[in-house]
């Protein structure tokens, strides 16, 4: 582990004065945090005073590689000791704190992706294409972390795709979850330190039922096993005109299955870090096969470098749902419109050219 603080002096090497550092992230949040204890005092004359400003940029560093990349956002100082804790959060704080109003009419998630960053100079690594146009309002003040995850959530719908967010350095990266060279084998006797499986009906989803804007009933979804093994268990969408909730209704069946938290200890490696993938094998508990990392913690302390994993069975994205369709009336929720135009919701396009809006 190396940390490098930007400081008056310049880019300083703080290293030697972290007794112990944790960088950790969650599947739902687009904000990767570093958390760290700094040396400093100025009564102590073989302990030097370091600048943390609030603000600073700082990196963590794992055999050269830069793994983490952001600011100091708050810092703890106490009169028992001769530490300062200091948080930091990486680029996706940007995407998480500004908000804006938009409209978009068949635009694609990785253009919208774009052209946000682009307005907010945040800096692009890669932006997954979906080819899925969408029409979409976010009229209330929505925050651009919130916009994009919305849009990839939406196209995900139609591709069958999972879509991981966050950043490498400064860059921002949309990507598609999948397996690849950098997934690692995880088994006992070897990197795995300890691991624990706890299975829960507590959110199960056996039925949901669609209403229509009157309340009227237009159909049910149901997984008869859970149904005949476990009763009914229901949730109810409602749903506008032209607004199909089908594949919403479908997604809440698909997960609202048994639920299995899954969380490993082993050695650590900055590879296995959220919107990845392990493959565990542990005979005691019964965990094989291939896994994906909803939330780690990297923990270095003592000289020791160690990992604790939240792994699913399921491969699952950063869920949010912010904005609105146009309105069901088939006018634009945003200006004018005739009464001829009207919105192809299943395709994303607006039908005649009537538009006066």
């Amino acid at each position: 582990m190396q940390i490098l603080l930007q400081t008056q002096k310049g880019t300083e090497d703080i290293t030697q004065l972290v007794p112990s550092a944790k960088w950790s992230g969650d599947l739902q949040q687009v904000v990767r945090t570093l958390m760290f204890s700094l040396l400093s005092s100025t009564t102590d004359k073989s302990i030097p005073v370091i600048d943390a400003a609030l603000g600073a940029n700082v990196q963590l560093l794992e055999a050269g590689e830069v793994v983490f990349y952001g600011s100091i956002v708050s810092r703890t100082k106490s009169t028992e000791g001769n530490t300062i804790d200091i948080t930091c959060f990486d680029h996706g704080w940007y995407l998480k704190r500004n908000k804006t109003i938009k409209t978009y009419s068949k635009k694609r998630p990785e253009e919208i992706a774009q052209a946000l960053a682009a307005e907010f100079n945040i800096p692009v690594g890669y932006l997954e294409p979906t080819g899925i146009a969408l029409s979409r309002h976010f009229l209330t003040g929505t925050s651009i972390a919130d916009i994009i995850v919305t849009v990839y959530n939406l196209a995900a719908r139609e591709t069958g795709k999972q879509y991981h967010f966050g950043f490498r350095g400064p860059d921002l990266y949309v990507t598609e979850k999948k397996v690849d060279d950098r997934t690692l084998i995880i088994a006992g006797k070897s990197n795995l330190i300890a691991a624990n499986t706890t299975e829960s009906i507590e959110n199960l989803v056996s039925a949901v039922q669609i209403f229509d804007a009157n309340g009227k009933f237009v159909r049910e979804l149901t997984d008869g096993g859970r149904l005949q093994e476990y009763g009914r268990l229901q949730e109810v969408i409602r749903q506008t005109k032209g607004d199909n909730k089908a594949a919403e209704a479908q997604k809440l069946l698909d997960d609202g299955g048994v639920s299995q938290k899954i969380t490993v200890d082993c050695l650590g490696n900055v590879a296995n870090v959220t919107g990845g993938a392990v493959v565990v094998q542990e005979p005691h508990t019964g965990l094989y096969g291939l896994f994906y990392i909803d939330s780690d913690t990297h923990e270095w302390k003592r000289g020791q470098y160690y990992n604790k994993l939240t792994l699913n069975y399921k491969s699952t994205m950063t869920e949010k749902e912010a904005g609105s369709l146009p309105n069901a009336s088939g006018t634009k929720t945003a200006g004018k419109a005739t009464a001829t135009t009207k919105w192809n919701f299943a395709h994303g396009y607006k039908e005649g050219n009537n538009d006066t809006g």
